[in-house]
């Protein structure tokens, strides 16, 4: 009873209920939008495993680098979290109307980005032939990355509020038309061009505005929202005009956990590239692994990004005390759910794998990996959810630190190491990597845990400071 009691100092059946309620809708749209990855991958594959590899490679440069431009935006939720708590609601409104122009700046960067990528693709070592499939996925794909990132922005705003429920619906039917599109546009269906692999970077394109276009008109006739005008007060007219102090504040505590991801999915994106040269097998298999753990992922990320609102909401009220045990409870949640994965993807490996591919060679090699990212849920479950109460802290510099540390530093290099050396072991190839995944995540989730027990160890008042700065 003692260490029960003890326990439940550090664990909320209350605030589990409300992370659940907050959560849910949370997982459910995570769930869609790496739906449509899926989709993507299982689809190809069906087509043919070339197609599959190449939409794989070309998956692993545009995963990264969107994913820079989307955690620039995901500071909106913290920050927005806070206005409402400290109960200023047209703050938050403020915030997503200039999160419009940091949306319209990081299009820009970034779609130039992709489009000259898209025409080097033989340098990551693929074949000319599989270098076009690849290239073309990418162009047709940065033409959704502006409809995306606005969708981001939005639900920034409703995630301030707790309302997570729109984002979840709208990412569903995201879901619901991407299927459709994909089959039209990779098998050549009503009057359409057969594109192959290309053809899913078009239909999630469609998909990435059909949400945005959900999602805006949500704000614009519900009445909740009325008296605030999120989106249609003239950005040209009084203080609605550009806020450049308050843009750089979104990047500047944004940016830093943009780069944390980054650095997190550069590691297992690059993975895949350095994989290329040994055979569509190792890559197709190494693939349909890191497209089931992406899926599974979405269970610790609901979590952090569930933390992220409470935690901001808490704060932005000064209640500090309740904020920890918010913290406390969440990291509770990441390794309960966590060891169901790990148990379920051991026992049904084969059968996942067997949704992807019936090539024997790539089930084989897809299987044994499965088992390694059993191995990490854990540690990924504790990374994730600690980079979440972070960032409703605002405290991301420290973040991109540990990021760079544990993926650039150590994962990396040593995925390559074992991967493609015999320097340690002869080359393992994908496993190699797979081993310097938990090497990496294990590294990072002990860090997080250090940077939350120094905050925590602050008299509330400093904490807040920190905070609000």
């Amino acid at each position: 009873r003692g260490i029960i009691r003890d326990y439940m100092q550090f664990f909320s059946w209350v605030e589990a209920r409300r992370l659940y309620a907050i959560g849910l809708p949370i997982f459910v749209a995570q769930m869609a939008q790496t739906g449509m990855a899926f989709v993507d991958t299982a689809l190809a594959g069906q087509y043919s495993a070339e197609h599959m590899a190449a939409v794989a490679v070309a998956g692993s440069v545009w995963q990264p680098v969107a994913l820079l431009g989307i955690g620039c935006l995901l500071s909106l939720s913290p920050l927005s979290a806070q206005a409402v708590g400290s109960g200023q609601p047209d703050r938050a409104a403020h915030l997503l109307r200039q999160g419009l122009w940091l949306t319209l700046g990081l299009s820009l960067v970034l779609m130039s980005f992709f489009y000259t990528v898209s025409w080097q693709m033989e340098s990551f070592g693929l074949a000319p032939h599989l270098a076009a499939i690849s290239g073309g996925f990418l162009r047709a794909m940065l033409w959704g990355l502006p409809g995306f990132l606005l969708f981001v922005n939005q639900r920034g705003f409703l995630e301030g509020f707790a309302r997570t429920r729109p984002a979840m619906i709208i990412g569903v039917l995201g879901l619901v038309i991407n299927v459709p599109f994909n089959y039209v546009f990779i098998y050549g269906k009503l009057g359409m061009p057969e594109l192959g692999g290309v053809g899913c970077g078009v239909a999630s394109a469609v998909s990435f505005w059909f949400m945005a276009l959900c999602m805006f008109l949500h704000l614009r006739f519900s009445r909740q929202y009325a008296s605030m005008r999120p989106l249609f007060r003239p950005l040209w007219r009084g203080p609605e005009r550009f806020d450049g102090v308050l843009v750089l504040r979104v990047l500047r505590i944004g940016l830093p956990g943009a780069l944390a991801l980054f650095f997190e999915v550069a590691l297992f994106a690059l993975s895949a590239i350095l994989l290329a040269p040994l055979g569509t097998v190792m890559v197709a298999g190494h693939q349909i692994a890191l497209n089931f753990g992406a899926l599974v992922f979405m269970v610790p990320l609901s979590i952090s990004m569930t933390a992220t609102i409470r935690v901001g909401a808490c704060l932005g009220a000064a209640q500090v005390d309740r904020a920890k045990l918010v913290a406390r409870t969440a990291l509770s949640l990441s390794v309960i759910f966590a060891l169901c994965i790990a148990l379920l993807t051991v026992l049904l490996r084969r059968q996942i794998v067997g949704i992807y591919t019936e090539d024997a060679a790539v089930a084989a090699l897809a299987a044994h990996l499965l088992l390694f990212g059993a191995a990490y849920q854990v540690l990924d479950g504790l990374q994730a959810t600690g980079i979440g109460i972070l960032r409703g802290h605002n405290d991301t510099r420290i973040i991109s630190v540990i990021c760079f540390m544990a993926y650039a530093l150590i994962g990396l290099p040593l995925g390559y190491v074992l991967g493609r050396t015999d320097l340690l072991t002869p080359a393992l190839g994908a496993v190699g990597f797979w081993i310097a995944y938990i090497v990496a995540l294990g590294f990072g989730a002990v860090c997080y845990l250090l940077r939350l027990r120094y905050l925590y160890a602050l008299p509330a008042q400093s904490l807040l400071t920190r905070v609000r700065r």
